[in-house]
Protein backbone atom coordinates (compact mmCIF):
# COMPACT_ATOMS: atom_id res chain seq x y z
CA UNK A 1 0.00 0.00 0.00
CA UNK A 2 1.40 3.29 -1.10
CA UNK A 3 2.12 5.87 2.09
CA UNK A 4 0.89 9.35 0.99
CA UNK A 5 3.76 11.17 2.26
CA UNK A 6 2.14 15.03 1.49
CA UNK A 7 -0.84 16.84 0.20
CA UNK A 8 -0.94 20.08 -0.53
CA UNK A 9 -2.28 22.69 -2.70
CA UNK A 10 -2.34 26.38 -3.66
CA UNK A 11 -4.57 28.73 -6.05
CA UNK A 12 -5.25 32.15 -7.02
CA UNK A 13 -8.71 31.67 -7.85
CA UNK A 14 -9.26 35.26 -5.67
CA UNK A 15 -6.89 37.07 -6.47
CA UNK A 16 -5.58 39.83 -9.27
CA UNK A 17 -3.81 38.73 -11.84
CA UNK A 18 -1.43 39.66 -14.61
CA UNK A 19 -2.62 41.22 -17.82
CA UNK A 20 0.34 39.16 -19.38
CA UNK A 21 -2.51 36.36 -19.35
CA UNK A 22 -4.77 38.31 -20.87
CA UNK A 23 -2.80 39.34 -23.62
CA UNK A 24 -1.66 35.81 -24.62
CA UNK A 25 -5.86 34.80 -24.58
CA UNK A 26 -5.97 37.91 -27.15
CA UNK A 27 -3.24 37.59 -29.19
CA UNK A 28 -4.09 33.42 -29.68
CA UNK A 29 -7.29 33.85 -30.24
CA UNK A 30 -6.37 36.76 -33.22
CA UNK A 31 -3.89 34.39 -34.90
CA UNK A 32 -6.50 32.05 -34.78
CA UNK A 33 -8.89 33.84 -36.65
CA UNK A 34 -10.71 35.36 -33.87
CA UNK A 35 -11.75 38.96 -33.65
CA UNK A 36 -10.64 40.81 -30.88
CA UNK A 37 -13.63 43.07 -30.02
CA UNK A 38 -15.42 40.07 -30.10
CA UNK A 39 -12.78 38.17 -27.41
CA UNK A 40 -13.02 41.26 -25.10
CA UNK A 41 -16.97 41.34 -25.26
CA UNK A 42 -18.14 41.58 -21.05
CA UNK A 43 -15.16 41.19 -20.16
CA UNK A 44 -14.16 44.76 -18.82
CA UNK A 45 -10.78 44.77 -20.42
CA UNK A 46 -9.79 47.05 -23.49
CA UNK A 47 -7.42 47.13 -25.75
CA UNK A 48 -5.62 49.76 -24.05
CA UNK A 49 -5.30 47.42 -21.28
CA UNK A 50 -3.84 44.61 -23.06
CA UNK A 51 -1.01 47.83 -23.98
CA UNK A 52 -0.55 48.08 -20.11
CA UNK A 53 1.88 46.37 -17.96
CA UNK A 54 0.84 47.38 -14.83
CA UNK A 55 -2.67 46.70 -15.72
CA UNK A 56 -4.54 43.44 -13.92
CA UNK A 57 -7.42 41.50 -13.93
CA UNK A 58 -9.31 39.34 -11.51
CA UNK A 59 -10.58 35.79 -12.17
CA UNK A 60 -14.17 36.50 -13.26
CA UNK A 61 -12.65 39.00 -16.33
CA UNK A 62 -10.43 36.04 -17.20
CA UNK A 63 -13.05 33.47 -17.12
CA UNK A 64 -15.36 35.35 -19.63
CA UNK A 65 -12.31 35.81 -21.69
CA UNK A 66 -11.53 32.06 -22.24
CA UNK A 67 -15.14 31.58 -22.24
CA UNK A 68 -15.41 33.39 -25.65
CA UNK A 69 -12.25 32.16 -26.85
CA UNK A 70 -13.49 28.94 -26.62
CA UNK A 71 -17.03 30.14 -28.63
CA UNK A 72 -15.06 31.43 -31.13
CA UNK A 73 -12.94 28.69 -31.92
CA UNK A 74 -15.14 25.55 -31.25
CA UNK A 75 -12.77 24.04 -34.06
CA UNK A 76 -9.35 24.02 -32.37
CA UNK A 77 -9.23 20.95 -29.74
CA UNK A 78 -5.92 22.12 -28.76
CA UNK A 79 -6.43 25.86 -28.25
CA UNK A 80 -5.66 25.35 -24.24
CA UNK A 81 -2.42 23.65 -25.43
CA UNK A 82 -1.47 26.57 -28.23
CA UNK A 83 -2.18 29.11 -25.13
CA UNK A 84 -0.16 27.37 -22.39
CA UNK A 85 2.97 26.64 -24.34
CA UNK A 86 3.06 30.51 -25.38
CA UNK A 87 3.92 31.62 -21.81
CA UNK A 88 7.49 32.66 -20.64
CA UNK A 89 9.64 32.63 -17.65
CA UNK A 90 10.90 36.02 -18.84
CA UNK A 91 7.67 37.73 -18.79
CA UNK A 92 7.07 37.45 -15.25
CA UNK A 93 9.82 40.15 -14.09
CA UNK A 94 11.81 39.31 -10.78
CA UNK A 95 9.65 35.99 -10.30
CA UNK A 96 12.37 35.22 -13.42
CA UNK A 97 15.44 36.10 -11.73
CA UNK A 98 13.90 34.44 -8.60
CA UNK A 99 13.54 30.78 -10.04
CA UNK A 100 16.70 31.10 -12.90
CA UNK A 101 18.87 31.50 -9.63
CA UNK A 102 17.48 28.27 -7.93
CA UNK A 103 20.03 26.41 -7.05
CA UNK A 104 18.42 22.96 -7.63
CA UNK A 105 15.31 21.41 -10.42
CA UNK A 106 13.65 20.97 -7.00
CA UNK A 107 14.11 24.71 -5.50
CA UNK A 108 13.62 26.15 -9.44
CA UNK A 109 10.27 24.22 -9.60
CA UNK A 110 9.08 25.25 -6.10
CA UNK A 111 9.56 29.03 -7.39
CA UNK A 112 8.23 28.60 -10.92
CA UNK A 113 5.22 26.36 -9.00
CA UNK A 114 4.45 29.53 -6.71
CA UNK A 115 4.82 32.05 -9.63
CA UNK A 116 1.99 30.30 -11.58
CA UNK A 117 0.02 29.71 -9.19
CA UNK A 118 -0.20 33.78 -8.28
CA UNK A 119 -0.12 34.54 -11.92
CA UNK A 120 -1.46 32.06 -14.31
CA UNK A 121 -3.00 29.06 -13.06
CA UNK A 122 -6.73 28.62 -12.19
CA UNK A 123 -6.84 25.32 -11.79
CA UNK A 124 -5.25 24.21 -8.17
CA UNK A 125 -1.94 22.30 -8.20
CA UNK A 126 -1.51 19.85 -5.90
CA UNK A 127 1.85 17.56 -4.77
CA UNK A 128 1.77 14.55 -3.19
CA UNK A 129 5.17 12.14 -2.51
CA UNK A 130 4.29 8.41 -2.84
CA UNK A 131 7.26 6.42 -1.86
CA UNK A 132 10.12 7.53 -4.25
CA UNK A 133 7.51 9.46 -7.01
CA UNK A 134 6.10 13.12 -7.09
CA UNK A 135 2.38 12.99 -8.27
CA UNK A 136 1.63 16.68 -9.82
CA UNK A 137 -1.77 17.01 -9.98
CA UNK A 138 -3.77 19.71 -11.57
CA UNK A 139 -7.71 19.98 -10.08
CA UNK A 140 -10.38 21.33 -11.64
CA UNK A 141 -13.85 20.61 -10.35
CA UNK A 142 -14.30 24.01 -9.51
CA UNK A 143 -13.81 25.02 -12.95
CA UNK A 144 -16.89 25.89 -15.21
CA UNK A 145 -17.61 22.91 -17.04
CA UNK A 146 -17.94 24.62 -20.19
CA UNK A 147 -14.75 26.23 -20.23
CA UNK A 148 -12.66 23.23 -18.15
CA UNK A 149 -11.19 21.32 -20.75
CA UNK A 150 -9.12 24.55 -21.99
CA UNK A 151 -8.12 25.61 -18.80
CA UNK A 152 -7.08 22.00 -17.95
CA UNK A 153 -4.80 21.87 -21.11
CA UNK A 154 -3.69 25.62 -20.64
CA UNK A 155 -2.26 25.29 -17.07
CA UNK A 156 -0.35 22.22 -17.99
CA UNK A 157 0.74 23.20 -20.96
CA UNK A 158 2.39 26.17 -19.06
CA UNK A 159 3.76 24.83 -16.33
CA UNK A 160 5.52 21.82 -18.68
CA UNK A 161 6.55 24.79 -21.21
CA UNK A 162 8.07 26.63 -18.07
CA UNK A 163 9.59 23.46 -16.78
CA UNK A 164 11.20 23.04 -19.95
CA UNK A 165 12.87 26.20 -20.18
CA UNK A 166 14.02 26.39 -16.89
CA UNK A 167 15.66 23.61 -16.71
CA UNK A 168 16.56 23.31 -20.34
CA UNK A 169 15.08 19.63 -20.72
CA UNK A 170 11.61 18.11 -20.67
CA UNK A 171 10.46 16.63 -16.92
CA UNK A 172 11.52 13.09 -17.40
CA UNK A 173 7.71 12.18 -16.80
CA UNK A 174 6.99 7.73 -15.97
CA UNK A 175 3.10 8.81 -16.38
CA UNK A 176 1.11 11.17 -17.70
CA UNK A 177 -3.03 10.63 -16.14
CA UNK A 178 -5.68 12.68 -18.04
CA UNK A 179 -9.14 12.78 -16.88
CA UNK A 180 -10.99 13.36 -20.07
CA UNK A 181 -12.00 10.26 -22.38
CA UNK A 182 -9.01 9.24 -25.19
CA UNK A 183 -9.33 12.12 -27.65
CA UNK A 184 -9.09 11.87 -31.74
CA UNK A 185 -5.87 10.37 -32.70
CA UNK A 186 -4.12 13.95 -33.54
CA UNK A 187 -5.19 15.24 -29.99
CA UNK A 188 -3.08 12.22 -28.42
CA UNK A 189 -0.48 13.37 -30.97
CA UNK A 190 -0.50 16.68 -29.53
CA UNK A 191 0.05 15.89 -25.59
CA UNK A 192 2.63 13.14 -26.40
CA UNK A 193 4.23 15.95 -28.14
CA UNK A 194 3.90 18.01 -25.00
CA UNK A 195 4.62 15.66 -22.54
CA UNK A 196 7.59 13.63 -23.89
CA UNK A 197 5.32 10.68 -23.59
CA UNK A 198 2.28 8.66 -24.35
CA UNK A 199 -0.61 10.24 -21.88
CA UNK A 200 -3.11 7.79 -20.41
CA UNK A 201 -6.96 8.48 -20.34
CA UNK A 202 -9.97 8.34 -17.88
CA UNK A 203 -8.65 8.61 -15.04
CA UNK A 204 -10.09 10.62 -11.79
CA UNK A 205 -7.50 13.34 -11.96
CA UNK A 206 -5.24 14.93 -14.30
CA UNK A 207 -1.73 14.65 -12.98
CA UNK A 208 1.73 13.66 -14.06
CA UNK A 209 4.27 11.42 -12.34
CA UNK A 210 7.90 11.73 -12.09
CA UNK A 211 10.83 10.99 -9.71
CA UNK A 212 11.55 12.72 -6.30
CA UNK A 213 15.21 12.60 -6.94
CA UNK A 214 15.38 14.85 -9.90
CA UNK A 215 14.79 17.56 -7.16
CA UNK A 216 18.21 17.37 -6.42
CA UNK A 217 19.95 17.70 -9.73
CA UNK A 218 21.69 20.99 -9.93
CA UNK A 219 20.24 24.04 -12.13
CA UNK A 220 22.01 24.27 -15.21
CA UNK A 221 22.04 27.97 -17.04
CA UNK A 222 18.95 28.47 -18.44
CA UNK A 223 18.03 29.39 -21.92
CA UNK A 224 20.12 32.73 -23.20
CA UNK A 225 17.00 34.93 -23.63
CA UNK A 226 15.75 34.40 -19.89
CA UNK A 227 19.14 35.21 -18.41
CA UNK A 228 19.72 38.65 -20.50
CA UNK A 229 16.21 39.14 -19.78
CA UNK A 230 16.76 39.38 -15.97
CA UNK A 231 20.23 40.76 -16.64
CA UNK A 232 18.68 43.75 -18.11
CA UNK A 233 15.67 44.22 -15.90
CA UNK A 234 18.50 44.19 -12.82
CA UNK A 235 20.11 46.58 -14.62
CA UNK A 236 17.78 48.74 -15.05
CA UNK A 237 16.09 48.45 -11.54
CA UNK A 238 19.88 49.73 -10.14
CA UNK A 239 20.44 52.55 -13.07
CA UNK A 240 17.15 53.96 -11.68
CA UNK A 241 18.77 54.61 -8.38
CA UNK A 242 22.26 54.61 -9.19
CA UNK A 243 24.34 56.21 -12.29
CA UNK A 244 27.27 54.57 -13.62
CA UNK A 245 29.59 54.35 -16.45
CA UNK A 246 33.32 53.22 -17.15
CA UNK A 247 34.86 50.12 -15.45
CA UNK A 248 32.13 50.61 -12.81
CA UNK A 249 29.24 50.11 -14.50
CA UNK A 250 31.36 46.82 -16.60
CA UNK A 251 31.67 45.20 -13.20
CA UNK A 252 28.11 46.18 -11.82
CA UNK A 253 26.91 44.45 -15.14
CA UNK A 254 28.98 41.42 -14.08
CA UNK A 255 27.78 41.26 -10.82
CA UNK A 256 24.09 40.89 -12.70
CA UNK A 257 25.08 38.18 -15.63
CA UNK A 258 24.62 35.08 -13.64
CA UNK A 259 21.51 35.16 -11.56
CA UNK A 260 22.18 33.50 -8.51
CA UNK A 261 25.79 32.99 -9.01
CA UNK A 262 27.40 36.20 -7.99
CA UNK A 263 31.18 36.19 -9.23
CA UNK A 264 33.83 37.51 -6.57
CA UNK A 265 36.88 40.44 -7.22
CA UNK A 266 39.15 38.56 -8.60
CA UNK A 267 36.88 36.30 -10.96
CA UNK A 268 35.77 39.33 -12.34
CA UNK A 269 39.09 40.87 -12.44
CA UNK A 270 40.22 37.50 -14.44
CA UNK A 271 37.33 38.09 -17.14
CA UNK A 272 38.54 41.46 -17.85
CA UNK A 273 41.86 40.43 -18.44
CA UNK A 274 43.66 42.23 -15.23
CA UNK A 275 45.09 41.59 -12.10
CA UNK A 276 42.55 42.04 -8.76
CA UNK A 277 44.72 44.86 -7.53
CA UNK A 278 44.69 46.69 -10.72
CA UNK A 279 40.68 46.51 -10.67
CA UNK A 280 40.87 48.20 -7.69
CA UNK A 281 42.28 50.76 -8.43
CA UNK A 282 40.31 51.09 -11.84
CA UNK A 283 37.31 51.41 -9.33
CA UNK A 284 39.08 53.86 -7.06
CA UNK A 285 39.72 56.19 -9.36
CA UNK A 286 35.64 56.15 -10.48
CA UNK A 287 35.08 56.21 -7.05
CA UNK A 288 33.89 53.24 -6.09
CA UNK A 289 34.78 49.91 -4.76
CA UNK A 290 33.85 46.69 -4.89
CA UNK A 291 32.34 46.02 -1.95
CA UNK A 292 30.15 49.01 -2.33
CA UNK A 293 28.93 47.56 -5.70
CA UNK A 294 28.30 44.29 -4.66
CA UNK A 295 25.75 46.18 -1.71
CA UNK A 296 24.59 48.24 -4.04
CA UNK A 297 23.40 44.78 -6.59
CA UNK A 298 22.48 43.01 -3.00
CA UNK A 299 20.18 46.11 -1.63
CA UNK A 300 18.15 46.65 -4.81
CA UNK A 301 18.03 43.35 -5.82
CA UNK A 302 16.88 42.11 -2.23
CA UNK A 303 14.25 44.58 -2.01
CA UNK A 304 12.54 43.82 -4.84
CA UNK A 305 12.30 40.29 -4.63
CA UNK A 306 10.86 40.89 -1.30
CA UNK A 307 8.32 43.23 -2.81
CA UNK A 308 7.66 42.05 -6.05
CA UNK A 309 8.07 38.32 -5.96
CA UNK A 310 7.69 38.01 -1.46
CA UNK A 311 10.86 35.64 -1.69
CA UNK A 312 11.53 34.36 1.90
CA UNK A 313 14.82 36.06 3.36
CA UNK A 314 16.39 32.50 3.04
CA UNK A 315 15.65 32.04 -0.78
CA UNK A 316 16.74 36.22 -1.15
CA UNK A 317 19.81 35.11 0.80
CA UNK A 318 20.71 32.16 -1.24
CA UNK A 319 20.06 33.90 -4.16
CA UNK A 320 22.30 36.81 -3.68
CA UNK A 321 25.10 34.90 -2.31
CA UNK A 322 24.64 34.97 1.33
CA UNK A 323 26.36 32.10 3.32
CA UNK A 324 23.53 32.11 5.59
CA UNK A 325 20.50 34.22 6.29
CA UNK A 326 21.33 35.76 9.65
CA UNK A 327 24.27 37.50 7.64
CA UNK A 328 21.73 38.72 5.13
CA UNK A 329 19.49 40.08 7.76
CA UNK A 330 22.51 41.96 9.30
CA UNK A 331 23.19 43.58 5.84
CA UNK A 332 19.70 44.43 5.54
CA UNK A 333 19.80 45.81 8.68
CA UNK A 334 22.58 47.74 7.89
CA UNK A 335 21.23 49.08 4.45
CA UNK A 336 17.93 50.30 5.84
CA UNK A 337 18.22 50.64 9.44
CA UNK A 338 15.90 48.18 10.14
CA UNK A 339 15.41 44.26 9.99
CA UNK A 340 13.64 42.47 7.20
CA UNK A 341 11.02 41.87 8.76
CA UNK A 342 10.09 45.57 10.14
CA UNK A 343 10.55 46.39 6.55
CA UNK A 344 7.87 44.42 5.22
CA UNK A 345 5.59 45.59 8.02
CA UNK A 346 6.14 49.27 7.14
CA UNK A 347 5.71 48.50 3.22
CA UNK A 348 2.47 46.99 3.58
CA UNK A 349 3.53 44.04 2.45
CA UNK A 350 1.57 40.50 3.16
CA UNK A 351 4.02 38.26 5.50
CA UNK A 352 5.30 35.94 3.24
CA UNK A 353 5.22 31.74 2.91
CA UNK A 354 7.95 30.11 4.14
CA UNK A 355 7.76 27.66 1.07
CA UNK A 356 5.76 27.52 -1.19
CA UNK A 357 2.67 24.94 0.36
CA UNK A 358 2.48 22.11 -2.68
CA UNK A 359 6.25 21.87 -2.15
CA UNK A 360 6.79 22.40 1.81
CA UNK A 361 7.01 18.48 2.40
CA UNK A 362 7.90 17.01 -0.54
CA UNK A 363 11.44 18.72 -0.54
CA UNK A 364 12.12 18.22 2.66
Amino acid sequence: MNNKVSSQKSSNWDGRRSIVTARILTQVGVEQGADLDALLAQTGISRSMLDDDQAELDTAQEIQLIRNLVQALPHIPTLGLIAGSRHRLHTYGLWGYAVVSSPTWGSAINMASRMMSQTILLTRHRVDRVGDQLIASFESDHIPVDIRPFVVDRDRACAVTLQREIIGQPIPYTEVRMQRPEPAPEQVVAYTDLFGIRPTFGHAQDSGVFKADILNQPLATPVSQTVNHCEQMCRQLIEARYQHTGVVAQVRDRLLRTPGRIPDMEDIAAEMHMTSRTLRRHLTAEGKTFRCLLEEVRSTLAEELMTRANLTHGEIAQRLGYADVTTFIEAFRRWKGMPPSEFRRAQGLPGYTRRSPQWSAVLN
